[in-house]
C-alpha cells in the first residue's frame, strides 16, 4: 500500500526532517501531544450501565487503587451516572497521562494530491510529498487507518475492560488515537502507533517517489535535489515536481 508524508520546506532549518526520511529511510515517532489536533484526548464516555459494568468497575478500582472492593458496592441500585463518572474520572486521567508519556505516533495520509494536505503540511506548495510503499500485511498491525466519527464517544465498559491488562490498555490507547471527528476526514490519515516515542523508526518498506510542490523556489529545489539525487538514483526513487 502507498502512504504519503508531507513536509514543509519553507524553513531551511527543518530540512533535516525531510532528509532523515529520504536518506535514512526512517521517520520520527513523536509524542501524541506534538500532533496538531488539540482535541486528541478529548472524548466522552457513555455511562449507561450494562450487566457487566459493576464487576468491571470493581476489578479496575481494585487494580488501580490496591484495595479490595466488592461488586456489591457498584450495583445499579447504588451506581448512578454521576457516581460512576466520579469514580472513573481519576482512572481516565491516569490512562490519558500514561498514553501521553508512553505511546509514539507518526502520521501519514493515503492521499497524494489533495490541496488541503499541501496547504496544511506541504508548506502551501513550498514543500514535498514522499511516497512510501508498505506491505499490506502491516495495515491494522503497525499502520492503522484513522476512523472519523460525528462525536468521539467510548462506552464505559470497553474503557474499563481495556484497563485490566497491558494489551487491553494499549488497545485503548490506539482507540483514542485512531478516532477523530469528521472535521479531519478530508486528510485520509494513516497512523503508525508504537509503544516507543521520540525515536526514529525504520520504514517497513521503501520510498518510491519524492514529489516537490508547485511553489518550491528554484534555488531551494536545486539545493535539496543536489543532496538526494545520488541516493534516489541508486534506490530507484523518482524525483518529480507538480
Amino acid at each position: 500500500m502507498k502512504i504519503y508524508k508531507f513536509k514543509d520546506l519553507t524553513d531551511e532549518k527543518k530540512h533535516f526532517e525531510f532528509y532523515q526520511i529520504v536518506l535514512s529511510n526512517t521517520f520520527w515517532c513523536a509524542k501524541p501531544d506534538s500532533l496538531n489536533d488539540e482535541n486528541e484526548f478529548k472524548f466522552k464516555l457513555d455511562y449507561s450501565l450494562s450487566a457487566d459494568t459493576a464487576n468491571l468497575l470493581s476489578q479496575v478500582v481494585n487494580k488501580n487503587r490496591g484495595t479490595n472492593y466488592s461488586p456489591n458496592l457498584f450495583t445499579p441500585s447504588v451506581l448512578n451516572h454521576k457516581k460512576l463518572e466520579e469514580i472513573t474520572t481519576p482512572i481516565k486521567g491516569d490512562l490519558i497521562n500514561a498514553c501521553r508519556n508512553t505511546i509514539g505516533v507518526a502520521c501519514f495520509s493515503i492521499k497524494k494530491t489533495d490541496d488541503h494536505l499541501w496547504n496544511e503540511y506541504g508548506g502551501k506548495g513550498n514543500g514535498v510529498c514522499i511516497e512510501i510503499n508498505i506491505p499490506d500485511e502491516l495495515i491494522g498491525k503497525l499502520y492503522h487507518r484513522v476512523h472519523y466519527v460525528s462525536e468521539k464517544i467510548f462506552h464505559i465498559d470497553s474503557f474499563l475492560e481495556s484497563g485490566l491488562s497491558q494489551e487491553g490498555t494499549f488497545r485503548t490507547y490506539k482507540n483514542i488515537l485512531l478516532t477523530k471527528t469528521k472535521k479531519w476526514d478530508q486528510e485520509g490519515e494513516m497512523r503508525y502507533i508504537s509503544k516507543c516515542q521520540e525515536v526514529n523508526i525504520k520504514i517497513d518498506g521503501y520510498i518510491s517517489e519524492v514529489l516537490f510542490g508547485a511553489q518550491v523556489p528554484a534555488d531551494t529545489l536545486k539545493q535539496v535535489k543536489a543532496k538526494i539525487v545520488k541516493h534516489c538514483n541508486t534506490n530507484n526513487i523518482r524525483i518529480t515536481k507538480l
